[in-house]
């Protein structure tokens, strides 16, 4: 049987025992090689039953299957299908909280008119046809100091949308501190809120200190864990992103515990850990100085929010094959500003493609962030299944190309092998 090639996505990870541990990026399979066999693999001397189990495992591939084809298509997909429509729109830059990680530290609030949301609902619906899948993402700032504006927006959207049989998936980024019982019932109701996401970056009084609110008496740690409770009382999906950012990691392992204790009882929070990343440029204006990377301390994080049963070691680490890139390569997605103009990522938001009264204006702006074409460096990539060209924004910006794993990747492979031998998951 020769009629294979061995795929270009196998990561091998050395193992105990002297096994290996062979991860594919694309299909996502993962298993152990004893040395006997990955010497065979390596010289190509594997018998017909282990050629086969490795072609249904996506290890070896047919030899006219072209992977990186397939990679580039799913990519490309994702970047030009005409009925998935997306906007981040930002009700507001102002906020309540003074995070020292903040990308838009130190830029003017503005606050979305009444005129300015009255041209977003026309802009939006010019935008949409019949049957199109709408997902709407609300940000800031901190999105619900500005509450009557999306009210208003919503409810000419949702009838829009109603008129023109679109599916409609409204979403939230907010610090969640200012959501009340009431308030939830009108996002969920009202908003048709599906999602929302919170980030708490650590335990108690820790992050009281990052979050530094304008007013700690009325929107602290406190207050924010009773604001998740009504959400997910409401049947909103909160998504709990706990910011590790090298020195936080005692605070986030008593956040993860505290957040077990209390929250167990809602089927619908998710949580997981990222890193925050460093500044690209220490003098640019927008920079922070954080070291923080993947490292052992991560690992731990993760390993305790599966011993809680708060996820799959999976999804804690982001395994599954990419299919396509972040939204911000969408031919059909735009970031709309507070005075109408409009960009692509909230990360570049100073790099304005145009404005919701004129359209795009940047052709050639336009042009580069729906390229689909990736990097060289990127095309020999074994980890491309699971980055997919990595973040435009970081052309633009202090945001790292590569997803923030990348340096520990192996160590989360081994990781997730011993759950796979130890515990069933």
């Amino acid at each position: 049987m020769t009629n294979y090639k061995k795929s270009a996505y196998n990561i091998f990870v050395p193992y105990k025992n002297n096994e290996i541990i062979v991860y594919n990026s694309l299909s996502g399979a993962i298993g152990k090689f004893e040395q006997e066999t990955y010497n065979k693999y390596l010289s190509d001397q594997l018998n017909e039953s282990e050629i086969e189990t490795l072609l249904k495992q996506g290890v070896l591939v047919e030899c006219d299957f072209d992977e990186l084809k397939k990679i580039n298509e799913d990519r490309l997909e994702g970047i030009q299908n005409p009925k998935n429509k997306h906007f981040r729109i930002w009700s507001t830059s102002a906020c309540n909280a003074r995070c020292f990680y903040c990308f838009e530290k130190g830029i003017k609030p503005v606050t979305m008119t009444m005129d300015t949301a009255n041209q977003v609902i026309k802009f939006i619906d010019s935008q949409l046809a019949e049957g199109d899948f709408l997902r709407l993402e609300w940000f800031g700032g901190e999105p619900l100091l500005n509450i009557d504006t999306i009210s208003h927006i919503m409810s000419a959207i949702n009838k829009i949308c109603e008129q023109k049989q679109c599916i409609i998936h409204t979403s939230m980024i907010s610090n969640g501190s200012l959501v009340s019982k009431q308030l939830s019932q009108k996002m969920r109701h009202e908003w048709n809120l599906k999602r929302i996401q919170i980030t708490l970056d650590g335990y108690g009084e820790d992050y009281n200190k990052t979050k530094n609110y304008c007013n700690t008496k009325c929107h602290n740690f406190k207050t924010v864990i009773q604001s998740i409770k009504y959400l997910a009382s409401e049947g909103i999906h909160v998504a709990i992103r706990m910011n590790y950012d090298g020195t936080n990691h005692q605070s986030l392992a008593k956040l993860i515990n505290f957040l077990h204790r209390e929250l167990s009882e809602y089927t619908n929070i998710s949580y997981y850990v990222y890193p925050l990343w460093s500044s690209i440029d220490e003098n640019a204006p927008n920079s922070f100085n954080s070291t923080a990377t993947a490292d052992q301390n991560l690992l731990d994080l993760f390993d305790l929010l599966v011993k809680n049963k708060m996820g799959t070691p999976n999804k804690i680490a982001r395994l599954n094959y990419k299919r396509h890139a972040c939204q911000a390569w969408s031919e059909h997605s735009l970031t709309i500003l507070p005075d109408g103009k409009i960009s692509k990522c909230c990360e570049s938001y100073q790099k304005i493609l145009g404005n919701i009264w004129e359209g795009i204006t940047n052709t050639e702006l336009y042009k580069f962030w729906i390229n689909p074409n990736i990097d060289e460096k990127c095309k020999n990539c074994k980890y491309l299944p699971v980055c997919q060209g990595g973040c435009k924004s970081s052309y633009f910006s202090r945001m790292p190309q590569c997803f923030g794993y990348k340096e520990i990747f192996n160590s989360i492979i081994k990781w997730y092998m011993n759950y796979l031998e130890n515990t069933s998951v």
